[in-house]
């Protein structure tokens, strides 16, 4: 598990850890927020336990733990002190602004964002279609394309001045980590945060 380096109690999973339910215990927590994930750019404020139809939830409440799944997307987690979010994002999500929706909610003199480990530019391949979306963000190598996921993200932090921490781990070439794409898997890992 790795333990933000920014923010107090946001954590992310790989697969060699113990279950959300069974994690949660060691920290005494009980229930827990989390998202029905369709790749949409919902963002919803939540107050209470309960699974949401949505791609970011956002609350104020203390001790109420959101959780976002990944096996490639981008989980990421902030925080303003006042509220917590967890967003998930992959290259529909970016498209879509599901990152600057979900911040417009913040107060940016004190967000601090944390991205876990998702699918890098060194194995994350995507065709041509796709890539048109993100002129800034592909790498060309051998007449292959390669997205990096959290370029907009980085480039807002230095605009917007945030706290910015990007893990360097690729879903896809470590073997700790849940890979759709490697393996179709229906495994996940998680990003926790809570106030």
């Amino acid at each position: 598990m790795i333990k933000s380096q920014l923010i107090s109690n946001a954590y992310f999973t790989s697969k060699l850890d113990l279950p959300i339910t069974a994690l949660l215990k060691e920290f005494n927590i009980d229930v827990f927020s989390e998202m029905n994930q369709t790749h949409s750019n919902i963002v919803k404020m939540i107050k209470s336990t309960g699974i949401y139809n949505t791609d970011a939830i956002i609350t104020s409440m203390k001790a109420l733990p959101l959780v976002v799944k990944t096996a490639d997307c981008m989980p990421i987690l902030m925080s303003d002190e006042i509220k917590v979010s967890a967003v998930h994002s992959g290259w529909k999500g970016v498209k879509n602004k599901i990152f600057e929706k979900t911040i417009s909610k913040f107060d940016l003199n004190s967000l601090k964002v944390s991205i876990g480990p998702y699918a890098k530019d060194c194995c994350y391949e995507v065709k041509k279609d796709v890539a048109t979306n993100f002129p800034g963000s592909i790498k060309n190598v051998d007449n292959k394309l390669f997205l990096n996921l959290s370029k907009n993200i980085e480039k807002l932090a230095q605009k917007l001045n945030f706290e910015l921490e990007v893990s360097n781990i690729c879903t896809i070439c470590n073997s700790d980590y849940n890979s759709y794409r490697k393996s179709k898997t229906k495994d996940r890992q998680y990003g926790i945060i809570w106030l």
